[in-house]
């Protein structure tokens, strides 16, 4: 590639240091949306919370109603009688609420114990533990708001001053929350189990922290309007910037969801670490509740003279892992990997003991979410140029593969051919080289003709930009592999460039080589896209008639 050669030797050795995400549109995902309440009284409204497995909701004239994710025939049962609950919290598949006498109900899952009186504010349930709000009446005539903390057989007290805190959020015996420290506006404190930390000093209120593993969401009035931002152990990070309040972030493994008013519309939209989402597109009058569990979401909305409750699983949870991987600091090599649903292909492209670029792949059943163990082959093939003959696989070794969430989105891999081991982590190679949103398309992932099975394109479509692996064979028969890269902007139909070769480079096991390029070794290729799973690509005298590589 002309121009990926500058970017893998020189501007892809670059950390990115920090990231606010601007952009006036949103990639719209398709949800598939339960609603599991209604009611048209408009003295009534409803406030959810989302568990591992049940998905919770108070009807605010009725009662408390549970709801089996994995159950979609049953409605909800009703889980308890009280009356104007507007505060709840989940953690696993507990629930925890303030009822109308101002103290705290946790239901077990089949009975429902009082674990605190007198609480004020939000609670944050996780598995025995509880954060809350209470009063402070040690001055008669100056009455404060300080942070509790309740774990089996102890209450500690995490705040004691004389200004307000508020909005508890607690994750295992950390603690996110917002104090009036200044006496006018209220910042973002963390306390990591032994030490508090004040995370912001603005002149705008930071409200509705979110806590996760080490991770904060919170929203930050920036003069004009409500923002999101991000915290993760190092710099603030500015996750929205426009014109629109954005409310009620939740964090969970590393994606945040939050409400944005656009208007006289609310919506949900979604940060997964690397691009902004519209998860709805309803419009909704008012959202008076969110939350997400990191696998779906859950929220109480009001649409004209209606109330309802909805839930949606998250739609392509694994699609983040699909792309082009690398090692910013040994660059000219890496990892190309698709998942649909439970299944995965991927190829490593290395380089062999002469230097010669070649290629192993891999593929089947994930072992588990985040993880896969199979076998790795080589492959021998027929020359490109020649007539076509079936290529013949070679069992080399193994692989594991883990995908990484958190705190930032990697994979890690170890390889093991015959005494050697590798073992990488890898991060997303366009995040740096092409960063924003993916092809409204979905057209990132594997490519074939079927008459020439056994050779393949990897296409990586996003931020304004194309970059492609073409895996084929050499006049021996061995695996090689040529890139290319340039603009692409999204919906566009045709894409050309040259096609560029490697050589150099790190053979598995051997110290770091930075590879060199062989530009325009390939040729030309263009290619033309009819649909979001058809193509015709041409290679010199050779058009190919590409479509989606179903494994």
């Amino acid at each position: 590639m002309k121009n990926l050669s500058s970017r893998f030797l020189i501007i892809l050795t670059i950390v990115l240091m920090c990231w606010a995400y601007v952009s006036p549109n949103y990639a719209l995902a398709k949800l598939d949306i339960v609603q599991l309440a209604q009611t048209d009284s408009d003295d009534e409204f409803f406030t959810v919370a989302l568990g591992e497995d049940y998905a919770f909701w108070s009807h605010y004239d009725d009662g408390i109603y549970a709801w089996h994710t994995n159950n979609p025939i049953n409605a909800g049962q009703k889980i308890a009688d009280d009356h104007k609950v507007t505060v709840l919290s989940a953690s696993g598949n507990k629930l925890a609420w303030i009822d109308d006498s101002d103290d705290i109900q946790v239901w077990n899952g089949s009975s429902i114990q009082e674990k605190e009186d007198d609480v004020i504010d939000r609670i944050s349930l996780y598995h025995e533990n509880l954060a809350f709000v209470e009063e402070d009446h040690e001055h008669f005539f100056h009455q404060d708001t300080e942070i509790f903390l309740r774990i089996p057989g102890q209450k500690i007290q995490i705040t004691d001053n004389d200004y307000d805190d508020k909005h508890p959020s607690l994750y295992k015996q950390t603690l996110a929350w917002v104090g009036e420290h200044d006496g006018d506006n209220f910042d973002l404190f963390y306390w990591d189990g032994q030490h508090a930390y004040k995370l912001t000093d603005t002149d705008g209120d930071d409200l509705e922290p979110s806590l996760h593993n080490g991770a904060i969401a919170w929203t930050e009035f920036d003069g004009d309007d409500y923002e999101i931002y991000y915290w993760q152990g190092g710099a603030n990070i500015q996750i929205t910037d426009d014109d629109y309040d954005d409310r009620s972030p939740v964090i969970k493994d590393g994606k945040i969801v939050w409400i944005k008013k656009k208007g006289s519309c609310q919506d949900i939209f979604m940060w997964d670490g690397f691009q902004i989402k519209k998860l709805t597109d309803g419009c909704y009058d008012k959202i008076q509740s969110l939350d997400f569990n990191g696998k779906a979401i859950l929220w109480a909305a009001r649409e004209d003279d209606e109330k309802a409750v909805y839930y949606a699983s998250l739609p392509d949870t694994t699609r983040p892992f699909t792309g082009w991987w690398y090692d910013p600091d040994e660059p000219g090599t890496g990892v190309a990997t698709e998942i649909k649903d439970n299944k995965i292909f991927l190829t490593w492209f290395v380089y062999d003991q002469s230097g010669r670029s070649t290629w192993y792949s891999a593929g089947g059943t994930m072992s588990s979410q985040d993880s896969f163990t199979g076998s790795l082959y080589s492959w021998k093939g027929w020359p490109w140029g020649s007539e076509y003959f079936q290529p013949v696989p070679d069992i080399v070794g193994t692989i594991v593969l883990i995908l990484n969430e958190f705190p930032t989105r990697s994979i890690t891999f170890t390889i093991t051919i015959g005494n050697t081991v590798v073992t990488k982590t890898f991060k997303p190679f366009m995040a740096d080289f092409a960063p924003g949103p993916e092809d409204s398309r979905h057209l990132t992932g594997w490519w074939f003709d079927p008459a020439y099975d056994g050779m393949g394109f990897f296409i990586d479509a996003r931020g304004g930009k194309m970059a492609m692996v073409w895996y084929n064979y050499r006049e021996d028969g061995s695996a090689r592999w040529w890139t290319s890269e340039g603009v692409f902007a999204d919906g566009a139909s045709t894409y050309t460039d040259t096609l560029d070769g490697w050589q150099g480079g790190q053979c598995p096991g051997c110290p770091y080589r930075l590879p060199n390029l062989i530009a325009g070794q390939g040729g030309t290729i263009t290619l033309n896209f009819t649909d979001s799973a058809h193509a015709t690509c041409t290679v010199g005298n050779t058009t190919l008639n590409l479509i989606r590589f179903d494994f």
